[in-house]
């Protein structure tokens, strides 16, 4: 949720610009802001120093740069701690524009569509947003997904979640981007540290027990923390089990500063996947093929820094990220199960330096960078049958690499703020094919994404602003080495040398504005985003669990957000957000699906599946309406509630429109929590009325029976979790 005023001063120097080189232009426009707010006729609201170099979002209230590509919204450690949210998923279900299906039937394996664009762990979706560890890409290199489970969301001290096309921060940014800051240690030299246990229980044989410690000593700020989490899960065998440890060691001047940052993550999960309707409606905790499972680790480690520079400041973050991944996914018989075996491990950094210099009627703002990563990539996979058979299938290497340079621009003129600016990607990615060494190709990618705005401070608490901007994707290793329709993939895709795609082209329009009303913060917006050369994933006509990625030509998302926030005594507020997304193909396609086969010709849901223009995109609900609150009932007593409408959406495999949509539907979880004396209690309910709606849908043969079917996943079932936290130091008592 936005947090303070429009009249914030904010401290520059207050923290390590790891976010500089990503979000650029969000920064400059950020800067002008602050330091010509006092100027402005607003009210001050006094808040905590904000750190504006590692954020998308710093300035605050209705105050709004046009550099900042679209509407920003910030999540606290207030909001993120009293949800007890499993995945960035769930913590992110209250913000307009965003919605989440389940296509793996795990609760820590939640997609989401921010805009029409998709963003989660399931390899082979069309990966359109980015998400960031402060200022670490977690895209990884192979499919661009994000394994959320994988993210330390539980050593968070606030989420920023951008709605909109994000020019300047490179592939993937089609509908927005996500950026999570991270907790560091501080307080007083000398002063005790603060420290944290929390332990808790629910539903399914869910438990988990974590622990943090975070303080100064001798002018360094540390923050340490670690954590375990285990479930049954709901549905049949579906258990998982994560382990987490993270660090954060910095030192913060006030004119330079460093941080040293290291976390690593075991994460396992089983997985169900989606249902026949026929075993849906009578027995949905079923796991109609058992035995799918995902095995991940992440160890990552990373160093920044910021100084004086010249006239400016300089600014730098140099990573390593490792990543391994065992995916085991169990088919229908006779279709073979699939084993797969990836490694990515990526060394990456960003340079940026800035400049700001005042003039008599406003202030002109300068930036540019570098930024860049190297990754080396290995992928195999092994086609199993009965006993211990097994048939290796792919054994593929891709060291891709990609470089960026991007400048920009900001000219505050009175109560207007011209912005603009440009980046400029250089993307290689060969594919050494370890099978049959002579087919190795390469494919490189060029772009250069410009971005233009307009913002206009109108009277004491408002303003509106208007841009236009450019964003684009790569195709992927994962993309580029199954787009062969003569010879279609099995899943979980098999690679080879197969015909070159185009890049995916976001063209975005937004207009925008936010104002004060008494206490209340309202914002609104309306987009269009016009997508050139999409990619899709086409079922083969040879097999029902093989395909291939192809360019499908043009799509376009549009639409209007608007929400309300009252903040409340105790940090406590209200909220409500409406958001309306038409997600349209624009040009028609032959795209076929189970549905065209003819051997269900009989079958009611037979169909061609022949797009044509103005058909919608699969599982982009058009109406979504979101509401809550979070305040005290009575002394240390809070309460909360979320209540939350998801519109109908159109099944996967069913992109022509030709059948029955899934029906919208209700969600709504509570809270209540007591605290004092240093502990608090919490207990959370989530799916409170337990609605058995589906929340994911596509089609099949249902291989028992021979029939064609709708496959679906219902929402995760109501669940219960008791927390009990206890904190030292800091003045907890």
């Amino acid at each position: 949720m936005i947090q303070g005023g429009p009249g914030v001063v904010l401290k520059g120097d207050c923290a390590l610009w790891s976010f500089a080189a990503l979000f650029a232009m969000a920064g400059a426009a950020a800067a002008q802001q602050s330091d010509t707010a006092k100027t402005q006729d607003t009210v001050a609201v006094p808040l905590p120093p904000i750190e504006v170099t590692a954020s998308i979002a710093p300035t605050a209230g209705p105050v709004i740069g046009s550099g900042i590509p679209a509407r920003i919204s910030i999540i606290g450690r207030r909001q993120i701690e009293a949800w007890e949210p499993r995945t960035l998923a769930d913590a992110l279900a209250t913000q307009a524009g965003i919605s989440f299906y389940d296509d793996l039937g795990s609760p820590y394996k939640i997609n989401l569509s921010i805009r029409g664009f998709n963003v989660g762990p399931v390899v082979g979706l069309p990966p359109g947003v980015s998400v960031f560890l402060d200022g670490v890409r977690q895209n990884e290199p192979d499919a661009a997904h994000v394994n959320f489970d994988l993210l330390p969301l539980e050593h968070v001290e606030r989420i920023e979640f951008l709605g909109g096309t994000g020019s300047l921060l490179g592939s993937n940014s089609l509908g927005g981007a996500v950026n999570l800051i991270t907790r560091r240690g501080g307080g007083e030299p000398g002063a005790e540290p603060e420290a944290e246990l929390e332990v808790s229980g629910g539903s399914f044989g869910t438990a988990s027990a974590e622990g943090s410690i975070a303080g100064l000593y001798r002018g360094w700020d540390t923050y340490a923390a670690g954590g375990y989490e285990r479930s049954d899960g709901w549905r049949r065998v579906t258990g998982a089990q994560n382990y987490n440890g993270f660090l954060n060691l910095g030192r913060r001047l006030a004119r330079s500063g460093i941080r040293f940052q290291a976390f690593g993550t075991k994460s396992k999960a089983e997985t169900a996947g989606s249902l026949p309707e026929s075993v849906f409606r009578t027995a949905p905790r079923t796991n109609f093929t058992a035995g799918d499972f995902e095995d991940l680790d992440v160890l990552q480690v990373a160093l920044s820094g910021y100084a004086p520079l010249g006239p400016g400041r300089g600014s730098f973050t140099v990573y390593y990220r490792r990543h391994d991944a065992e995916r085991f996914n169990v088919n229908q018989r006779p279709d073979p199960d699939v084993r797969g075996f990836s490694r990515n491990r990526t060394f990456g950094g960003n340079l940026d330096w800035r400049w700001t210099k005042a003039r008599s009627n406003g202030e002109l703002s300068l930036r540019a960078g570098i930024d860049g990563a190297a990754h080396s990539v290995r992928i195999r996979l092994f086609e199993e049958g009965e006993g211990e058979a097994r048939d290796l299938t792919t054994d593929a290497e891709s060291p891709s690499w990609d470089l960026a340079g991007y400048a920009l621009a900001d000219l505050l003129v009175g109560r207007l703020t011209v912005s603009g600016g440009f980046r400029y990607d250089v993307i290689r990615v060969p594919l050494e094919d370890q099978l049959d060494p002579a087919s190795d190709t390469a494919h490189t990618f060029r772009r250069l994404s410009p971005r233009g705005g307009l913002s206009v401070q109108v009277g004491r608490a408002a303003s509106i602003y208007s841009s236009v901007g450019q964003s684009f994707r790569a195709p992927v290793i994962l993309e580029l080495a199954c787009a062969d329709p003569e010879a279609a993939c099995p899943l979980p895709f098999a690679l080879g040398e197969d015909p070159p795609l185009d890049p995916v082209v976001a063209t975005t329009y937004e207009v925008g504005a936010r104002w004060t009303v008494g206490p209340a913060l309202l914002n609104a917006a309306v987009y269009r985003t016009d997508v050139e050369d999409d990619i899709g994933f086409l079922a083969s006509e040879e097999a029902l669990f093989e395909g291939f990625f192809a360019n499908i030509g043009r799509t376009r998302r549009e639409g209007v957000e608007f929400g309300a926030e009252i903040p409340l005594a105790g940090g406590h507020m209200l909220y409500a957000n409406y958001a309306y997304t038409r997600a349209t193909y624009r040009t028609g396609a032959e795209i076929f699906s189970v549905r065209s086969d003819e051997e269900f010709r009989q079958s009611p849901w037979f169909g061609a599946n022949d797009v044509e223009t103005g058909s919608r995109l699969p599982l982009v609900p058009d109406h979504q309406v979101r509401a809550g609150a979070l305040a005290a009932l009575l002394g240390d007593l809070d309460v909360g509630i979320d209540a939350r409408y998801t519109g109908r959406q159109w099944l996967r495999g069913d992109e022509a429109n030709e059948t029955r949509p899934l029906d919208g539907y209700v969600t709504a979880d509570a809270r209540l929590q007591w605290t004092g004396l240093g502990w608090g209690l919490s207990a959370v309910v989530t799916n409170l009325f337990d609605s058995a709606k589906a929340v994911f849908g596509t089609f099949n043969e249902n291989r028992v029976t021979g029939e064609l079917e709708r496959f679906l996943t219902p929402l995760q079932a109501r669940a219960f979790k008791l927390i009990l936290r206890r904190s030292f130091g800091g003045g907890s008592g």
